[in-house]
């Protein structure tokens, strides 16, 4: 198939997404990349050392148009329709040197995506170091991928096997995080908003020198800040958790968080909620048998692994990709290299079974599948909804598209359908929007044999531009009601767009809309659901200011957006906030008591109020109305409303200036809904409390 040379194409701007994934080192055979003149250069005829030997006038005339007609039927004998990725000759600039890894990322907040390559050979355990490279796309100015590392990027040699990019301190911005064998130092480069990073590894890893394949980010500990695992290829080597302060500073938690698993040759980390449980868990591959699943308990410690899920693998196990790739409810895994040099895709079968199990489908490829290959990604190849299977390739002519039918079966498509034809040592690739034409291009890269040329490759016909909206995997249902009054609701939700690479999707945003019913009224607004890796997203709906909670009732629903502007938005669920709040704290003077409860609000419960801060061994009242209330007296302010008041219960002190009063909710009549607001007054010295709040759930 022919190769299309690069041209500037137009451009739809994008958002920004990126997308990392690691290399993993392989054998390839020869690099048969063929020669090409750069640019517009012309080849020059030399001086015809015997003119009077050839043809003249109209002849010779006469031989130069056969000869220019056969030259112009040769060409147009070259095959004029491209695949449906096809090489962009001369894209990718930048030193050709041995790459590991490569990632798509806007770096500067331009809205496009730019290109990262982790360097390094690592083929033996020494590995040798190089600098990364970072490519600037300048496409919509007609100059492609520019080279500029050597303004952007810290002038180290580092033994690169995989970059991945994420926001460490919250700033808005990515940092880059380099999995490094040696072993040697892990490097991480702070971005400073525009696209230039220092290194600040020590100051925010400590020194950590250890032989890493690969790496992965998410929250594990739910606490709105980015975590980062790392792999260990070394004999026996263990997984490592390091915890984000919040402030992009990572300690290695690894002893007390992850249970002991070693493992010799890890290579890649994948994080998933594999058991649907609403927490990142972790899966492990590398080139030893007993593929490895760490489950998260929710609070980012791991304290349970097991091999038995997933095959045994082989020393080629390199890579898996985790997406739901049936559109069931559950995540499902490919998995290089279980047998040998056959690949599978593994179906989890938790939706609708209940129960966490994984089958392994080695027929589920069908075509091309015992080539020898290193890399997954999934996109959405044809437009239909559902995730297709990229495989990178260090045996088979072209990289390999396998378009998915729906029924968990995955054709290989050749000539116009697949890849530019070409054998390269394919390491590592990358997905995403280069040009803004709204269709999903593709950059490899090559690291490990021929003459290591990263190549680019832009979608093309039969491939249209991506108007599939985005898919919610789950999304979490929240009780019906909370008996939280204060706040917040956390929501999470897993969702996938038409690409997926290493936990990353093509998702600009996720966005809860909320609306409150209220005793003021109606409330109306939007949180958004941040990214928090393996696909997952999370956020929490907090309490409008001024707005009171107890008794409410909140709607809500959640829409997704993709870069390219396709939307989707889930059905609305709802729930009733009801129990106990306490308001009015802090008003000081003559509300210097405190009055707080704990306990049910359901008919048959008990609810325990608690009084402290009033004069010692003194009498006092506690005071129930129909509704809250703001009435100012010389002596303080009444929170209770006066025209409705209910009871006046007689209580009293102890000698520190406490007690308690267990008040029973009655079971009849239903009373589901009711509004009881309570304050406590004290004589001696005369004090009031602040309120609380009751209303009676179901």
């Amino acid at each position: 198939m022919r190769q299309e040379p690069w041209t500037q194409p137009p451009i739809f701007a994008m958002g920004p997404g990126g997308h990392d994934h690691a290399a993993r080192c392989r054998r390839s055979p020869r690099d048969r990349t063929p020669l090409r003149l750069p640019g517009n250069a012309r080849v020059r005829r030399p001086a015809d050392p015997f003119p009077a030997l050839h043809p003249v006038g109209p002849i010779r005339l006469k031989i130069n148009t056969l000869l220019h007609a056969g030259v112009v039927a040769a060409a147009l004998s070259v095959p004029l329709t491209a695949q449906r990725f096809t090489q962009q000759v001369g894209l990718v600039t930048g030193p050709t040197v041995m790459t590991e890894g490569v990632i798509l990322v806007d770096v500067d907040g331009d809205a496009d995506l730019d290109v990262v390559f982790a360097n390094g050979f690592v083929l033996n355990s020494t590995g040798t170091a190089i600098q990364p490279t970072l490519l600037i796309n300048k496409i919509n100015l007609g100059l492609g991928l520019v080279d500029e590392t050597a303004a952007r990027l810290p002038t180290l040699a580092i033994k690169g096997t995989l970059a991945i990019a994420f926001d460490i301190e919250g700033d808005g911005d990515k940092d880059l995080f380099f999995s490094c064998n040696g072993p040697s130092q892990q490097r991480l480069y702070v971005n400073n908003g525009s696209g230039v990073f220092t290194d600040q590894s020590v100051a925010r890893l400590g020194t950590l020198n250890i032989a890493a394949a690969g790496c992965a980010y998410g929250d594990v500990d739910q606490d709105g800040d980015l975590d980062l695992f790392c792999n260990d290829e070394l004999t026996n080597g263990q997984l490592k958790l390091f915890l984000n302060n919040g402030s992009g500073v990572f300690t290695n938690v690894t002893a007390t968080h992850v249970a002991v698993a070693p493992k010799t040759n890890q290579q890649d980390i994948q994080l998933c909620d594999i058991d649907n449980d609403w927490d990142l868990d972790v899966v492990n591959i590398g080139k030893s048998a007993g593929q490895q699943i760490f489950f998260n308990d929710g609070t980012g410690h791991f304290p349970t692994f097991t091999t038995a899920l997933l095959p045994a693998g082989t020393g080629l196990s390199y890579e898996s990709e985790v997406a739901d790739l049936d559109n069931d409810g559950d995540l499902d895994l490919t998995l290089l290299s279980v047998s040998g040099l056959t690949d599978t895709v593994i179906r989890n079968n938790l939706v609708p079974s209940g129960t966490l199990t994984l089958t392994s489908l080695t027929t589920a490829l069908t075509g091309g599948n015992t080539d020898d290959d290193n890399e997954w990604l999934f996109v959405d190849a044809n437009n239909d909804g559902l995730l297709d299977i990229v495989n990178g390739s260090l045996q088979s002519s072209g990289e390999k598209l396998y378009l998915n039918n729906g029924a968990f079966s995955f054709a290989l498509q050749t000539n116009a359908n697949g890849f530019s034809a070409l054998v390269d040592s394919t390491l590592d690739a990358a997905v995403g929007d280069l040009n803004g034409d709204g269709i999903f291009d593709i950059v490899t890269a090559q690291g490990e044999s021929g003459n290591y040329l990263n190549r680019a490759y832009y979608g093309s016909a039969p491939m249209v531009a991506d108007t599939q909206p985005p898919r919610f995997v789950r999304v979490e249902q929240l009780p019906a009601v909370s008996t939280n009054p204060n706040g917040p609701w956390t929501v999470r939700a897993v969702v996938q767009d038409s690409a997926v690479d290493d936990g990353e999707t093509s998702i600009a945003s996720v966005v809860a809309n909320w609306s409150i019913t209220h005793l003021g009224g109606v409330t109306t607004g939007s949180t958004p659901l941040g990214f928090r890796g393996g696909l997952f997203f999370r956020g929490a709906i907090t309490p409008p200011p001024g707005v009171i909670m107890n008794g409410a009732n909140v709607s809500f629903s959640l829409t997704a957006t993709d870069l390219r502007g396709n939307v989707a938005a889930t059905t609305a669920q709802s729930f009733t906030v009801c129990g106990l709040q306490s308001y009015g704290l802090g008003l000081g003077g003559g509300n210097s008591s405190l009055l707080a409860a704990t306990g049910s609000t359901s008919a048959g419960g008990t609810s325990t109020f608690t009084w402290s801060n009033a004069g010692p061994s003194t009498s006092g009242l506690l005071v129930l109305a129909l509704g809250r209330g703001s009435v100012t007296y010389p002596q303080g302010v009444l929170l209770v409303d006066p025209g409705a008041i209910l009871a006046l219960v007689s209580v009293g002190t102890d000698a520190g200036g406490g007690g308690v009063l267990p008040i029973p909710i009655p079971v009849t009549p239903p009373l589901v809904g009711l509004r009881v607001a309570f304050q406590g007054l004290f004589d001696v010295p005369f004090t009031l409390t602040n309120g609380v709040d009751l209303v009676i759930c179901p």
